[in-house]
């Protein structure tokens, strides 16, 4: 699995200069730095970018678009966690951090376009993800090219009555994996003789594995991302899309240091 750095519009001080058009105001950075870009797609449009370095008004102008209040009134919170007595006290303060109005809109005009790998299972997941994407992928009603397996290592089931998650590594991994390997190579064998016996790729298609890999472009912007990675990297994920979520994370973390720190810190 992967993800690789393909494009992209905007940085952290297009995030506050969007934020400021609502007071007919602008600013401007501190200084540039160049950076290069990591996991680089082979049609990536550049392999270096310049990030801004912000003051600190409007560095904490990010933090507030993100969490919704002001640096004083979050640490102020914080610091009162020590004081609670009691349980309602601090559901009265998780109460208030879930209401706190978060301003998304200027992570949203941001854009960055991504080339993605993932077995099939797990692009089905990451486009569930629908708000503030847009997905490209390739089909093998054009193409005949021989498909990749995603070999896994294979988990234990979720104790109790648990619908969704695994435990560690089972203690058969190796048998299960031989397994999987020479049923889903059989697979892929049928379906190249099927191509090469003339049947319809659009059909000859419907016999391969769900273990096969998918590649896709996917543009979206900094905050469905965000969202994505909140998501997916929450422990209760699945491991595979944890693992492709956090591949999305250092690509992030040089285009938009700042604000990817706000809204995933």
């Amino acid at each position: 699995m992967h993800a690789l750095y393909r494009d992209h519009m905007g940085d952290d001080l297009s995030v506050v200069q969007d934020a400021r058009i609502s007071f007919a105001s602008s600013t401007d950075a501190v200084a540039w730095e160049e950076y290069e870009i990591p996991q680089l797609c082979k049609t990536a449009k550049r392999s270096s970018t310049k990030i801004p370095i912000l003051n600190q008004r409007d560095a904490g102008l990010i933090r507030f678009l993100a969490r919704g209040c002001t640096t004083e009134k979050w640490e102020k919170a914080i610091n009162s966690i020590g004081e609670f007595s009691t349980e309602d006290e601090i559901e009265e303060l998780l109460k208030w951090a879930k209401r706190l109005p978060t301003h998304w809109t200027p992570f949203g005009q941001q854009q960055i376009k991504l080339t993605m790998k993932a077995p099939i299972p797990i692009r089905t997941q990451s486009f569930k993800s629908k708000m503030g994407f847009v997905e490209n992928e390739e089909s093998r009603r054009y193409i005949k090219s021989t498909p990749e397996l995603f070999i896994p290592d294979f988990r234990s089931a979720p104790e109790g009555d648990i619908k969704q998650g695994s435990g560690g590594i089972h203690p058969l991994n190796g048998e299960w994996q031989n397994q999987y390997i020479a049923q889903c190579n059989q697979a892929i064998s049928t379906y190249e003789n099927m191509i090469a016996g003339g049947v319809a790729p659009e059909q000859a298609r419907f016999i391969l594995p769900q273990g096969c890999y998918v590649n896709w472009v996917w543009n979206g912007s900094l905050y469905a991302y965000a969202e994505f990675c909140n998501k997916r990297k929450e422990e209760h994920a699945q491991g595979e899309i944890q693992e492709l979520a956090k591949a999305i994370d250092p690509i992030m973390k040089t285009l938009f240091p700042l604000s990817w720190e706000a809204l995933t810190g």
